[in-house]
């Protein structure tokens, strides 16, 4: 019977019990027998004590007030094994959930270091000579450590490039984590889900519903994942990068979705009255200026635009 690969992230489950472990054996508190007994449980265990006794070095780390034997409290205790949970996820090759840092609110957002307003885009160097290009309205963060280079996407659009490097390059959403493997790739995310579109090479995704099941997307593919699981791996949609040249281009799209997209790029309500809502759409639009955008869509297929204010347009059939 063959035991998993070396190289199988190992469940974050166990990688938890065995920093339980070694905090308790610190504190003087863990009873040497039980923790043998739990090692030869199983070859998973004894191999996240393997990984967690080759980096003991690293647990410097951690504040010197977590890592000594007087720890005596037990939420002092808790502290000290989520700090060394996240080491062995990032270590073990495993993907971070939860503690290790999925979440994201509007306060996260709002703080974000990097982040573009409605209409913008940013071109961002990585530290390791990847690239990351943000699309309209979006914020993220980057946190480069020893162990593993990881951005957090609180809301919006990027595009990955990503340079070869041995640490995991990941990106986390508040819908879950993407491992690149040597890739191209775009994460979207909004509040209806994230999805993941793979342009080259390959990608891994653990949904934060499923943390123990991975999806693997090549080239080609795309995911929708959200907080009660994934959806079925599709194909990329043609021209979904076009917003990198500042385009969007729609193929026989009802009006609402095209309105949906353009009014991502713009400040203020953008409606479109139900009347024309499903009404075939087929173009390609600039989008620096989504006014003059929506001028020539009303010009071209008999339709109007009325502004209530200068951040509320509605988009309704030319009146006669």
């Amino acid at each position: 019977m063959f035991g998993p690969s070396p190289s199988t992230p190992i469940a974050r489950s166990i990688l938890a019990a065995a920093a339980h472990w070694h905090v308790e054996l610190q504190c003087g508190s863990a009873d040497p027998a039980a923790l043998q007994a739990w090692r030869d449980a199983s070859a998973e265990h004894e191999r996240a004590w393997g990984l967690l006794q080759r980096m003991d070095g690293q647990l410097g780390t951690i504040p010197a007030a977590l890592a000594i034997p007087a720890l005596q409290a037990a939420q002092q205790r808790r502290r000290a094994a989520a700090k060394i949970l996240a080491l062995l996820v990032a270590a073990g090759g495993g993907i971070a959930l939860g503690q290790a840092g999925l979440q994201s609110g509007p306060w996260q957002a709002l703080t974000a270091s990097l982040r573009t307003t409605h209409g913008e885009r940013r071109h961002v160097m990585l530290a390791d000579g990847g690239r990351m290009e943000m699309n309209t309205d979006s914020a993220s963060d980057v946190d480069y450590s020893a162990t593993q280079r990881r951005i957090r996407l609180h809301h919006g659009e990027i595009m990955i490039t990503t340079a070869p490097d041995p640490r995991p390059f990941l990106v986390a959403t508040p819908h879950g984590v993407i491992r690149a493997l040597g890739t191209r790739f775009g994460v979207r995310c909004d509040e209806d889900g994230s999805v993941v579109s793979v342009f080259e090479h390959a990608v891994e995704v653990r949904c934060a519903a499923h943390p123990d099941a991975v999806r693997r997307l090549e080239a080609g593919q795309q995911l929708h994942f959200g907080d009660t699981g994934a959806d079925n791996v599709q194909a990329t949609q043609a021209h979904q990068d076009s917003w990198l040249r500042g385009m969007l281009v729609a193929t026989d799209w009802p009006l609402q979705q095209l309105l949906q997209e353009l009014a991502r790029y713009r400040r203020g309500r953008l409606v479109c009255d139900a009347k024309v809502a499903q009404r075939p759409v087929t173009g390609t639009y600039r989008l620096d200026d989504i006014d003059a955008v929506l001028e020539s869509l009303c010009a071209s297929h008999g339709l109007q635009v009325t502004y209530f204010t200068r951040y509320w347009a509605t988009v309704s059939a030319r009146q006669a």
